[in-house]
């Protein structure tokens, strides 16, 4: 019992103390490199030259979409050493323990939802150097990515750490092989701009690192209480970052040199198979491997979110085998949904990274806001982990209603294949619901806690038997006032 209590990772949505915390920023590097490291990152990249956008705007759009949704991963990243919480059962703070429900829904639906087309992405590469059994695929993929997620973080990193050197190899070949089998300089001469084009690929590239952003504490709440904030943040922009824009830009290149609709997975192993050496073949089991770990990661933050919202109505003993139940279960709904997507999924990928992206943005806004501007990190542990919400309460209005107008005010700018906004509309299809989202929830949630008088509320903190002030000890000039204080994370 004790052998496997030690393999299989006992934690969910619980506090990780100070005495279990481990690794370095460096490997946060690796590990959130690995995170966008997969050809369905190259879907993403497809979205621009889909609607007529030629490869310099789509690069562009690619990296400065990319750097914006990365931005808020990263802020989310330094949170998790601070509180030693997975990432979205902080946010009772905000919603309350109750009220946190939605966003936490939310989040559960959107990593599941990824764990479906990795699943599928994978089945399709492995079909593409096997037999296509992608029916067979999809059941063994899905369990062994539950199997990973069961035994948890340690073996994830451990695991992610060996695959980011064969992926980064892996990655300067096709980069190579881009450039002599694709005609990289008439694609580079094509500057066709189309406004809505541009628009919707800055968008997607922005929603595809902000999907990530519900997850990012799950895996940096391992490391030390003392590491530096800011370097756990530098740690997972670069690594994010690095491979999403390397894999979009490989994806918007072979978008633009095939035909329009074409397979993307069968472009990238075709050119590798022009390239020779095999590295199309070797290409597409790399895919494999890698939509594996990171379909392993989605099945692991979505239970964690699941438990979270479920602890909330019924007090909740976190454990390997509560945790193992619940992938069990998440596992089961997400092969049978494999089952029945259909084989050309990139259309219903685009449509899904918009949706999330109308969830994600609001709960984001009004998170980040109260962590780095009102509240400033400071925060009772203790209050955050009991289902009732302690000095929180189960309710958070101010963060509910901020949560509610923002999304509200984005309807209008909504731009899907199942609605468009009037906004949207007007301007030609384009869809740019996320900034305002971003600025109405935040902008609301300060309105709504300004004159908030936080003194009771930190006198309770430093008196909670842990805090976020706890390691180091409580300092003598701890802040008693949200917009005076400094924060040290």
């Amino acid at each position: 019992m004790e052998q496997r209590e030690s393999i299989v990772e006992s934690r969910s949505f619980d506090h990780v103390p100070e005495q279990e915390r481990h690794g370095t920023v460096r490997t946060q590097v690796q590990f959130w490199f690995m995170v966008n490291a997969t050809l369905i990152t190259l879907f993403t990249g497809a979205v621009g030259p889909a609607m007529g956008l030629g490869l310099t705007w789509t690069l562009l759009a690619v990296v400065v979409g990319s750097v914006f949704g990365t931005l808020f991963q990263a802020f989310h990243g330094a949170q998790g050493p601070h509180m030693g919480l997975p990432q979205m059962i902080q946010s009772r703070v905000q919603f309350g323990s109750r009220g946190a429900v939605l966003p936490l829904a939310a989040v559960t639906i959107v990593q599941l939802g990824f764990a479906i087309f990795l699943i599928q992405t994978a089945s399709s590469s492995l079909a593409a150097i096997t037999v296509d059994q992608t029916t067979t695929f999809d059941v063994v993929i899905g369990a062994a990515a539950v199997v990973l997620a069961v035994v948890g973080y340690r073996l994830l990193l451990r695991v992610e750490k060996v695959a980011s050197f064969v992926t980064l190899a892996n990655l300067a070949l096709l980069t190579v092989a881009a450039l002599v089998v694709l005609p990289i300089g008439s694609l580079l001469g094509n500057s066709a701009f189309v406004p809505v084009a541009f628009l919707a690929q800055f968008g997607a590239a922005a929603m595809y690192q902000i999907a990530i952003a519900p997850m990012v504490s799950d895996y940096t709440r391992y490391l030390p209480f003392k590491t530096s904030g800011r370097a756990v943040s530098a740690a997972v922009f670069g690594g994010t970052l690095l491979s999403a824009v390397w894999l979009e830009a490989l994806g918007a290149a072979l978008a633009l040199a095939s035909p329009q609709g074409a397979d993307l997975i069968a472009a990238i192993r075709d050119m590798g198979d022009k390239f020779g050496f095999g590295l199309g073949t070797a290409s597409m089991a790399v895919a494999v491997v890698s939509c594996l770990i990171t379909c392993s990661l989605s099945f692991y933050s979505g239970s964690v979110s699941l438990l979270s919202a479920f602890e909330a109505f019924r007090p909740l003993k976190s454990s390997g085998a509560v945790r193992a139940i619940t992938l069990a279960g998440a596992g089961v709904v997400v092969i049978a949904a494999t089952l029945f997507l259909p084989a050309d999924f990139l259309p219903a990928f685009n449509a899904f990274l918009s949706i999330l992206g109308y969830f994600l943005i609001p709960w984001t806004a009004v998170n980040l806001t109260d962590y780095y501007v009102v509240r400033r990190g400071v925060y009772s542990i203790s209050d955050i982990m009991r289902s009732d919400g302690g000095i929180y309460g189960r309710w958070g209005v101010p963060g509910m209603i901020s949560y509610a107008l923002g999304f509200l005010a984005m309807i209008p700018f909504f731009s899907t294949s199942i609605y468009t906004g009037p906004v949207a509309a007007a301007l030609g299809g384009a869809d740019i619901s996320f900034a305002v989202g971003l600025a109405v929830a935040s902008g609301s949630y300060l309105l709504f806690m300004r004159r908030r008088d936080f003194t009771e509320e930190f006198d309770a903190v430093r008196a909670a038997p842990l805090n976020t002030l706890d390691e180091p000890p409580l300092p003598a000039s701890a802040p008693t006032q949200p917009m005076e204080g400094n924060l040290s994370a």
